[in-house]
């Protein structure tokens, strides 16, 4: 990977997704809300972790920093136990595979800033 050979960390910026109540996907081409994906439910179930766990996992076992924010105290101990939350590589094939299905950002304030922040980054 690119970020890599040039000796840069990547730092996942909303790492659980859009969980804002003003995201609401009702066309069949946006993706469900990452911590109600079937896909992350099941591995969840499988791995006795939470779907925000698993996001959070996956996200560090590619190398990446996770940051995901919150103000409520129980939201910030589940998330720091993500650092126990065990997959396995049919678990992180299965997400990976999420990001082959729905090529979606759902932080993406390109449209607002007037700048396609994205551009080439997606092949596509």
């Amino acid at each position: 990977m690119h970020h890599r050979r040039h000796g840069i960390h990547v730092t996942a910026y909303s790492p659980l997704g859009n969980s804002n109540p003003t995201y609401s996907p009702d066309s069949t081409d946006l993706p469900p809300p990452l911590l109600q994906n079937k896909e992350i439910l099941a591995i969840a179930e499988k791995a006795n972790c939470t779907a925000a766990q698993v996001a959070l996992a996956w996200g560090r076992s590619r190398g990446t920093s996770v940051i995901p924010k919150s103000s409520h105290v129980s939201r910030i101990e589940e998330n720091y136990g993500a650092k126990t939350c065990i997959l396995w590589s049919d678990d992180t094939k299965r997400i990976e595979a999420l990001g082959e299905k729905y090529l979606h950002r759902f932080n993406n304030p390109s449209k607002g800033w007037g700048v396609d922040l994205f551009e080439g980054l997606d092949g596509v």
